[in-house]
């Protein structure tokens, strides 16, 4: 049987969108056929406005229509994501500004902003973070510290300020413009993309109630004025389900997604930047699901479009190889995900400096891959260095370090070293329950993780308390028939299942099968072991009709998922072996276990138990068809893996009490 352990998704979400506040249309200096550009999102005839562009600049180099024309077609540039004509145009439009105008000019401030969003696109955040300084310096002084204008530019360089991870700067300049904006019928819309990007920072500094609070907030104000299908609804929408994935609320964030992709793909079209970041939180969801084909397909078409519109080396595109990572991770395929690993992580060393929370997230993932691969020394030391990060950003309490002490406690329990590992998983639930109250569904995570050590180490007892209260916070929470009850059903019934309490096992399994299949969950991994220990309990019941099948089931599940070859698939093929057999069915059960054995054969490192199980089956069957040569001849194989086994677990406990 095999407890499913949880690591808390730190990780997954993909770019989240801030929302930059509008930009009023000038009211002069501007010609009769130039449609102002506004930012909309709507594709514009380019050749029309270098046309105005050229008739505009028969007025003089430093005449204001001429600046205006330049800005406009800008705006065109920057909306096909051409940022270095775009760049070109606004700088000599902020010259021409310059020279008209003064450098503190209103005028000024505004293209100084333009320019800003666009590095910010870009993810040239020092540079943005300069043209917006000096934007607010100006607007400040011509307009008032309380002034609309002032309020866009203070929300625009606090998006700077949260995706640096200066968390405190951008919600202080998030209030300072919604508290502006909240005073003025006419400013709402931009009151609501403020309170989504607060909400975002509030989430960033797990401070979830209050972000879910401002997300509503913010859905309420905007849906009232432009209804259910704006562009910037579907922004919202977005990041609110990237609140919920980061809190295992797969469920809740999947319609939050859908709604946005279906928005967007309307008015923006399948190719935009939008669509790559609501595909990527899809395919966490889908993930977590089970829909492995579907998650793979839509990562593509994200990575795809990230790739096209920022080039190789943009965050977004790094947010799509690391959930790339997880998915691969998921399904066994290790080279593949520590490839998309350290390309994300190459990308946000470049953008962000060594020392940034996105490069954590990275790092935690990588340690969860070594984990995978039975690296255990070398997971510690890359969570480890993770949570140096968080907690020189966050200090000690916050609710992503104990996201990491979480991880870092599974480890030290696969590694023997009980006292630090509960020593941490008391960390973490004293650091969740703190920030997030007694009965969140993240509490239920680090509960079950910790059942686990605790049936290590024989404490029945104590185990499965802490399972049952993990599973009546996710009932509260989601209901009775909710899929993330069935992981926590399924570890519960393994306890059961070691204390040979076969009934309770049953009927746990049975319930957790039950809500898997009526979410439609059926190709998830984790439904598939559920099978395979379903069959297991079955075999030591000698219920072998009614093992048989789990063991089948199982075997298609995990094979559509990981191939025909994977060393995991060896102990389903065992157990359907194993069942054959002792029903007396001994042509099917044959081929069964030579595959088991030929997979266990080729792999590396070896697996010494389960080739000692496999060949035990076969001897069996070898012996019921009076094959006793072959069977004395594998017995002795047996023994030999027997001998390796007992060495091998000598020289391990000798390097640990070093």
């Amino acid at each position: 049987m095999k407890f499913f352990l949880s690591t808390i998704p730190l990780s997954m979400v993909c770019c989240a969108i801030a929302a930059h506040g509008q930009l009023p249309v000038p009211e002069t200096e501007h010609l009769s056929e130039i449609q102002t550009h506004k930012q909309s999102g709507y594709n514009q005839d380019a050749k029309v406005f270098m046309d105005a562009v050229q008739q505009a600049s028969e007025f003089g180099e430093f005449d204001p229509r001429y600046k205006t024309a330049l800005c406009n077609l800008a705006g065109i540039y920057r909306q096909r994501h051409d940022y270095a004509e775009a760049e070109s145009l606004y700088k000599h439009a902020l010259a021409i500004s310059e020279r008209i105008y003064g450098t503190q000019h209103e005028e000024t401030a505004r293209l100084l902003n333009e320019l800003g969003i666009l590095f910010q696109e870009q993810a040239k955040y020092s540079e943005a973070q300069g043209f917006f300084l000096r934007a607010v310096t100006i607007q400040e002084r011509a307009f008032g510290p309380e002034h609309p204008l002032t309020a866009r530019t203070l929300n625009d360089l606090a998006g700077v300020y949260s995706t640096l991870g200066k968390y405190l700067e951008a919600e202080a300049l998030y209030q300072r413009a919604s508290a502006i904006w909240e005073k003025s019928e006419t400013e709402q819309l931009n009151l609501a993309s403020t309170l989504d990007n607060l909400a975002g920072v509030e989430q960033d500094q797990g401070k979830y109630l209050q972000a879910e609070g401002l997300f509503r907030r913010a859905l309420a104000v905007r849906q009232r004025i432009v209804g259910l299908g704006d562009t910037d609804i579907a922004t919202i929408l977005n990041n609110f389900a990237a609140l919920y994935i980061i809190q295992n609320k797969y469920t809740e964030a999947e319609p939050l997604l859908r709604r946005a992709l279906a928005i967007w793909e309307e008015s923006l079209g399948p190719e935009h930047p939008n669509i790559a970041a609501a595909l990527c939180n899809l395919s966490a969801v889908w993930r977590q699901q089970g829909k492995y084909s579907e998650a793979g397909t839509a990562l593509q078409r994200s990575l795809a479009i990230s790739e096209k519109v920022y080039g190789p080396e943009h965050p977004a595109v790094a947010s799509a190889l690391n959930n790339l990572g997880l998915l691969q991770r998921t399904l066994r395929n290790y080279p593949e995900a520590e490839s998309n690993f350290r390309h994300a992580m190459a990308i946000w060393e470049k953008t962000f400096g060594p020392e940034h929370p996105e490069l954590a997230n990275v790092l935690s993932n990588m340690a969860l891959l070594r984990q995978s691969e039975g690296k255990l020394s070398e997971a510690e030391s890359l969570f480890e260095r993770a949570m140096a990060i968080r907690q020189r950003f966050f200090g000690t309490e916050h609710v992503a370090v104990a996201g990491i002490l979480n991880n870092l406690a599974v480890i030290y329990s696969s590694e023997g070293k009980y006292k630090q590992a509960d020593s941490l998983f008391d960390r973490a639930l004293a650091i969740y329950q703190k920030n997030l109250g007694p009965d969140h569904t993240i509490i239920a995570t680090v509960l079950s993780n910790l059942a686990s050590y605790q049936l290590k180490t024989g404490s029945y007892r104590a185990s499965e308390q802490n399972l049952r209260r993990a599973l009546q916070i996710r009932e509260k929470e989601l209901g009775p028939d909710h899929p993330d009850l069935a992981p926590l059903l399924g570890n519960l019934a393994a306890v059961q299942h070691v204390q040979h309490k076969y009934s309770d096992a049953e009927s746990l399994y049975k319930r957790s099968l039950a809500i898997w299949n009526k979410a439609g969950v059926t190709k998830s991994l984790d439904l598939g072991q559920t099978l395979q220990d379903l069959g297991d309990l079955y075999l030591a019941e000698r219920k072998y009709d009614e093992a048989g099948p789990r063991f089948a089931q199982a075997l298609a599940i995990k094979e559509n998922s990981l191939g025909a070859q994977h060393p995991e698939l060896a102990h389903v093929l065992t157990g359907l072996a194993a069942a054959d057999v002792f029903r007396g069915y001994y042509v099917e059960a044959e081929p069964f276990c030579q595959r088991a054995l030929g997979i266990l054969e080729r792999s590396s490192p070896p697996d010494y138990p389960a080739l000692i199980f496999a060949a035990k089956v076969y001897v069996l069957l070898l012996s019921k068809t009076q094959r006793q040569a072959q069977a004395e001849l594998l017995e002795s194989k047996a023994m030999v893996y027997a001998a390796k086994m007992k060495n091998k677990s000598k020289n391990e406990i000798e390097r640990t009490s070093h």
